[in-house]
């Protein structure tokens, strides 16, 4: 039977419960270095999801609103589409070509991989104190 605690617990908690879990079980039995190698790329895996689920959901939602304006397309709240446009605009040499929206277009790549390294590695933000270069 499921406890109670669980069936209540939110994703990011379960997310978490789950590593733990992992780590201190798996963590110790793996001896081949290859498994182990695996094993830390999913403990790592797991916990930018958890991050991920934790994340003010305000910000996705502003990333979101610079693509759809940098693009003038609307997305309907797919930032993964998004995303893979501004980058498929990017590459093929499509993005505006006036001096305000080479700004914006530079804010909002900064702001986004400010904000995914702090989800994917926030000891590197703060060890670099580069908390303050996103506005998200």
């Amino acid at each position: 039977m499921a406890d109670k605690s669980l069936l209540d617990a939110a994703p990011a908690d379960l997310v978490g419960l789950s590593l733990e879990v992992l780590r201190g079980r798996l963590q110790a039995a793996l001896t081949e270095e290859g498994d182990r190698a695996a094993a830390q790329a999913a403990f790592r895996a797991l916990a930018v999801a958890k991050a991920e689920l934790t994340a003010d959901p305000a910000i996705a939602a502003r990333e979101l609103a610079e693509i759809e304006a940098l693009l003038g397309r609307d997305f309907a709240g797919d930032a993964g589409a998004a995303r893979r446009a501004l980058a498929a605009e990017i590459r093929a040499r499509r993005v505006p070509a006036d001096a305000a929206a080479a700004v914006r277009l530079r804010d909002h790549l900064v702001n986004a991989a400010a904000h995914r390294l702090r989800l994917s590695n926030p000891k590197y933000m703060t060890r670099r104190q580069r908390r303050a270069e996103s506005s998200y």
